[in-house]
């Protein structure tokens, strides 16, 4: 009897069982690392009184840090200098931070908010046209990533309610996947009666998916639409 002695055969068997598990596994260890994005946990109402002369969509570039709180408030589009109005109103909101994997990252959201212009003649949903699309550049966080937020490429104003006189807001978060389509709008903040306006006129919205390193990633957006009677002169 040989003693120590190991069959070639079942040595190269386990060869080949220890190349096919180290396979299956490089994947998951060179990274293909998860990333979840930024989102508003809690938002009230959105609603401030302006009386709006151009086209009513004002889009805010939102940092949040890794601890969730707000880092910086920028303007992507501010028609007419609203602003000084609706930035209050974003800093009482509450966010959760991204998370790359399981560790907590310094991010950006893209907050828009619709006002209907005084001048627009009709109550019913309505799309506009010759709009400039608004797209987040792409910038370095701090683990030295680029990530830019998702950008708008065409909006639509809500209906308003013929027979109503009510005045608020319905704030959505809506999560928008790698191709641009929204996946699901949940209602943050709602009005009784309006929030299926705001549903249907965001369906007519059109996105570009935020990017992560150049790769389109699946993240949020929060659209605050302002319902305003209108016979209102605020």
């Amino acid at each position: 009897m040989l003693v120590g002695f190991q069959n070639p055969l079942n040595e190269l068997g386990n060869v080949r069982r220890l190349l096919l598990v180290t396979l299956f596994l490089l994947p998951c260890a060179l990274g293909q690392e998860t990333y979840k994005p930024s989102e508003v946990t809690s938002a009230g109402d959105a609603y401030t009184s302006y009386t709006v002369v151009f086209d009513g969509l004002f889009v805010l570039d939102v940092g949040i840090g890794d601890d969730g709180s707000i880092s910086k408030i920028e303007s992507l589009r501010n028609p007419g200098g609203m602003l000084g109005a609706i930035e209050p109103v974003v800093r009482t909101w509450k966010f959760q931070a991204a998370l790359a994997g399981r560790k907590a990252r310094a991010s950006r959201m893209t907050v828009a908010f619709v006002y209907r212009p005084g001048n627009l003649q009709t109550f019913g949903a309505a799309p506009t046209e010759g709009f400039t699309p608004v797209i987040p550049s792409a910038r370095a966080d701090e683990a030295g990533k680029g990530y830019a937020p998702v950008g708008i490429l065409a909006f639509a104003y809500p209906e308003y309610p013929i027979n109503s006189v009510a005045s608020g807001s319905v704030v959505l978060q809506a999560t928008v996947d790698s191709e641009g389509n929204v996946k699901n709008a949940g209602v943050l903040h709602g009005m009784a009666n309006f929030n299926r306006f705001a549903q249907a006129a965001l369906k007519n919205w059109r996105f570009q998916a935020a990017m992560l390193n150049g790769k389109a990633v699946t993240s949020n957006i929060v659209v605050a639409f302002i319902f305003q009677a209108p016979h209102s002169s605020d």
